[in-house]
């Protein structure tokens, strides 16, 4: 066994805290726990392959190696179980949604080879294995493998999409759940594009691409989970809410009579005028709901129907004037236009500056400029 270095040692101690991570996160927070399972078991996956990775590194046996290889069937996991996880973190219902085990099947058959190589005598698995005698298995296992990722890629970029959708319509605000898992999203289908790269690479064109390689991919998507896994350990607020994906199915379908139309606009009318219900900092299309003693699909069909609004912009609107009324009166001369915003039911300056800029088509600080007060 050759001697470790200093990245070596980094991604050990990473190992020992994907390791800390796995078994807490379950533990620690009650919200989600059917998503954090899944979410330990890919941080878990994950620790074993980067020790793997280091010690066929570092290994001179060949018997080292032939072990190791029965944890390469791990690579076939990562798509499923990031699409289970963001399927029981985004969607209500969904808490304990599982694949067919059909999807299961590419990583068994994988396994299974694998099994048969580490029956073979190591002797004979090493003249194997310098002769080039696995390559064409090899290569079929890479190739599906990275196809089967690149799907269910896919597949989580349309949840987050839906997701998205689902805020506007459910909240008020915009949670940080939506931009952390994007930008998940984005980095993993960067790793997935070099993976690409270093497939065409190694198999067609033979560049010289030491940078971009099979194991690199290896390394990096465990590194992604454990990002993951901190923020839901240590910041699990930002994976708060889910949406429920009942609402948006059934406005089509859901008709009010003109008397319910006409009580649902007095009382929602009331909520806002009178009982400003939009300072709330969070409010969701169900409290609203359960302010006017009404279901969510009647007030999302009133509010688009009607109102032509989602309740993000109808919500918003009506902060937003609250702001420029603050504004009239020249409190912003002694205060931020942060704490105005808040004040007035923003959670967030993204999510005040996102409103303004939808409403009046500008910057808060240069519409103040403009109007000169």
């Amino acid at each position: 066994m050759g001697n470790f270095n200093s990245v070596d040692l980094v991604i050990l101690l990473g190992v020992a805290q994907g390791l800390f991570l796995a078994i807490t996160l379950p533990m620690v927070h009650r919200t989600n726990t059917q998503a954090n399972i899944v979410l330990s078991i890919q941080i878990a996956l994950a620790c074993m392959v980067l020790f793997t990775k280091v010690v066929i590194f570092k290994a001179e046996q060949f018997w080292v190696i032939q072990r190791a290889i029965l944890l390469e069937p791990f690579i076939f996991l990562y798509g499923p179980l990031g699409y289970i996880y963001l399927k029981r973190l985004l969607e209500k219902g969904s808490e304990k949604f599982q694949l067919h085990w059909s999807h299961y099947i590419p990583a068994l058959i994988y396994f299974v080879y694998l099994v048969y190589l580490n029956i073979l005598p190591t002797e004979t698995f090493a003249n194997k294995w310098m002769g080039g005698d696995f390559a064409v298995p090899f290569f079929w296992a890479e190739l599906l493998a990275l196809v089967q990722n690149c799907i269910f890629w896919y597949f989580c970029g349309q949840l987050i999409f839906q997701y998205q959708e689902r805020e506007t319509s459910q909240l008020s605000f915009i949670q940080g759940t939506t931009s952390f898992i994007k930008a998940i999203h984005v980095l993993v289908g960067f790793i997935l594009f070099l993976w690409v790269l270093s497939f065409l690479n190694t198999y067609f064109l033979k560049l010289s691409f030491w940078y971009v390689n099979y194991d690199m991919v290896w390394i990096g998507i465990p590194v992604l989970i454990y990002i993951v896994g901190y923020y839901a350990l240590r910041q699990p607020e930002i994976f708060r809410i889910q949406m429920d994906t009942k609402i948006g199915k059934a406005l089509n379908k859901q008709r009010l009579p003109e008397s319910e139309i006409e009580l649902l606009k007095s009382k929602l009318e009331n909520l806002i005028e009178t009982e400003k219900v939009y300072l709330k900092n969070e409010l969701t299309l169900t409290d609203l709901s359960q302010e006017l003693n009404t279901t969510t699909n009647n007030l999302s069909w009133l509010l688009n129907n009607i109102y032509q609004s989602s309740f993000y912009e109808f919500i918003n609107r009506y902060r937003i004037q609250a702001f420029l009324g603050k504004i009239k009166n020249n409190e912003h001369m002694s205060r931020t236009l942060l704490s105005l915003s808040l004040e007035v039911g923003f959670n967030s300056k993204s999510t005040f500056n996102k409103a303004f800029k939808s409403v009046l088509n500008d910057t808060p600080s240069n519409y103040i400029k403009k109007m000169g007060v």
